[in-house]
């Protein structure tokens, strides 16, 4: 059942100043006995009440629709539809702004100049989303100064539409280098590839395909069957890491600095390391301490979606110790490769790697760069 709230009704500026001028204007003619001023006294002070009582009706009876997808990426624009729906009255709304709450603190503002009774306004808009995060709806609130702006009217209100923001991707220079995980000769915890070039198989067209990539044959099929594009999937060259742990923590020794910024773009590179893992059909497992050590599979699109579905909702852990992190190194495989990414500086954390027949690496995260560095530590 569509409940309706009432609006709130704030005295503006303008509004203080009519009624200002309209207490003057009747006491000034009541002194004087002139009853023309009197009366413009009296007739600008019941502008007052009733500009109230239509802006208040104004904002009644309005519903904000949204469609969209459910998931989005943070950085990167968002189309919605937005529709405004007046779902009784007789009169036409005005003047209605809107702004809309989003994951992860921003908002967004946008204006209806007009909504006419029992009918529905769309209004097609981009979000804008600098940082992840989840909701269940999307609060909004509802502006108007009709009419002649003397008074500030808002209503409360919520969009049932629940949106998850992925963190932000960003990948390592090195990471997309080719070669970094095929090396020249075979060796533990890899796989033999294809030749470089051979054709792995087919698959329908994702964002971010290259044109070149278009296989033209199993397009034109899967267009009579009323599919859209079928994309070539090449072998990389040489050998490929059989599985890969990606790693993350918070711990780091004396005296290093937690910068809370760090924490949301060390994500975005365990968001970004993750999507280019399934990109190269690379089976992965995520080990992370804000969730209490529990591995997290990523061998296909549904897990990488759930994955990233869960980083849009987690927290910095606090208070990490280094057996809890050693322990873990010891739990993982030794044929499989380790990524290990931190939010806090590479030099506070380095010591606690544990030597391993894999070489481990570690992507150190910066605020403006990040570098690649393949080592063998020690205890």
């Amino acid at each position: 059942m569509f409940q309706d709230p009432l609006p709130r009704s704030e005295l503006s500026l303008r509004g203080a100043v009519v009624l200002a001028c309209a207490a003057l204007a009747f006491v000034i003619g009541i002194a004087r006995t002139d009853g023309a001023l009197a009366s413009v006294g009296l007739i600008l002070a019941s502008l007052i009440p009733l500009a109230r009582w239509l802006g208040r009706n104004n904002l009644r009876h309005l519903i904000l629709n949204c469609h969209a997808a459910p998931r989005a990426m943070a950085g990167q624009p968002f189309p919605v539809l937005l529709e405004m729906q007046r779902v009784s009255g007789n009169a036409r709304a005005h003047a209605i702004q809107a702004c809309i709450s989003l994951p992860g603190g921003s908002s967004h503002f946008c204006a209806f100049d007009g909504i006419d009774a029992l009918s529905v306004t769309p209004r097609k808009e981009s979000f804008a989303l600098p940082q992840r995060g989840e909701m269940r709806e999307l609060p909004y609130i509802l502006h108007s100064d009709f009419p002649w702006g003397l008074w500030k009217h808002t209503r409360l209100g919520a969009i049932a539409h629940s949106l998850c923001v992925y963190p932000r991707p960003l990948v390592s220079k090195k990471l997309s280098i080719p070669g970094l995980w095929r090396e020249a000769s075979e060796m533990a915890g890899a796989s033999m590839a294809g030749a470089s070039g051979d054709i792995r198989g087919l698959r329908p067209w994702r964002a971010g395909d290259s044109l070149k990539r278009i296989h033209a044959a199993a397009s034109a099929r899967a267009f009579a069957r009323g599919s859209g594009l079928i994309m070539v999937e090449t072998e990389p060259p040489g050998f490929s890491p059989r599985h890969v742990t990606v790693l993350f923590h918070s711990y780091a020794g004396e005296r290093a600095i937690i910068r809370p910024e760090l924490f949301e773009r060390a994500l975005s590179y365990l968001c970004g390391t993750l999507r280019t893992l399934s990109h190269l059909a690379i089976p992965a497992t995520m080990i992370a301490d804000f969730d209490g050590w529990i591995e997290h599979s990523c061998r296909n699109r549904k897990e990488l979606i759930s994955l990233l579905e869960h980083l849009a909702r987690v927290r910095r852990h606090q208070g990490t110790e280094l057996h809890e992190l050693q322990r873990v190194q010891r739990l993982i495989e030794g044929d499989s490769s380790l990524i290990v990414i931190s939010d806090l500086p590479t030099d506070s954390w380095r010591s606690a790697l544990i030597k391993r027949e894999m070489p481990s690496l570690v992507l150190p995260v910066r605020p403006s760069a990040i570098r690649r560095e393949i080592t063998h530590t020690k205890r």
